[in-house]
């Protein structure tokens, strides 16, 4: 697959068939995550993969507590619009898009056949976060889908001690990313043109350029 490919649309994908991923993928995917850039290669990272049925179901339960809970304050306001905004209002559209692309995998998480939780030292993201992008973007060559998240961390000790994890250790949860064969389709993600993301030289100074649509597919002269 070509990189831009892989770039372009490696998108969230939160809906996954139950399908098994593979068991003779695992070591082509994990073997490109740890080639991900970490800080001084001291590769503080560690991954737990999760396919057993009752824990899953009970990694689910939290999961939906914890976007309960998230719902009911900092995404507050999310809510309220999506409740009663203009719904021909296409930001209202998008709001509403994406909490049901939420709430499905909250309440689907289980469906997933594979859950893989990623550790670092506490701080330590710049580690383990190229290396989850790798193992999203070997998972795209291959066909599967996965979406990264964070939501667990409201629950971080309650799930690190379902997980078995040492207390006291350097070890800390950063994130989980669900993988499975996607139900949905692949394709560019809708994003605001980059320009309006990227200053010259000093903040709020515009870029000479813009992106008017995006770059990938390029288009045959």
């Amino acid at each position: 697959m070509d990189v831009y490919e892989a770039v372009y649309t490696t998108r969230a994908m939160r809906r996954l068939k139950p399908d098994p991923v593979p068991s003779d993928l695992l070591p082509k995917l994990f073997d490109a995550a740890i080639r991900g850039p970490n800080s001084g290669n001291t590769q503080l990272f560690r991954f737990i993969t999760v396919t057993e049925p009752a824990m899953k179901a009970e990694i689910q339960g939290i999961y939906r507590e914890c976007l309960t809970e998230l719902n009911e304050t900092r995404y507050a306001g999310a809510q309220e619009k999506g409740a009663h905004g203009d719904p021909n209002d296409p930001d209202v559209q998008l709001t509403i898009k994406i909490d049901k692309s939420a709430q499905w995998l909250a309440n689907n998480l289980h469906t997933a056949p594979m859950l893989i939780f990623v550790f670092g030292k506490q701080g330590g993201e710049t580690s383990t976060f190229p290396c989850l992008w790798n193992l999203c973007l070997a998972a795209r060559a291959e066909g599967l889908g996965t979406s990264v998240t964070t939501l667990l961390k409201l629950q971080k000790e309650r799930v690190e001690g379902l997980l078995g994890m040492p207390k006291d250790s350097i070890w800390n949860m950063h994130a989980m990313v669900p993988i499975g064969y996607p139900i949905g389709r692949w394709g560019v993600p809708n994003r605001r043109p980059a320009e309006e993301a990227v200053f010259s030289e000093t903040w709020g100074q515009p870029v000479d350029w813009e992106v008017p649509k995006p770059l990938w597919p390029v288009e045959a002269d």
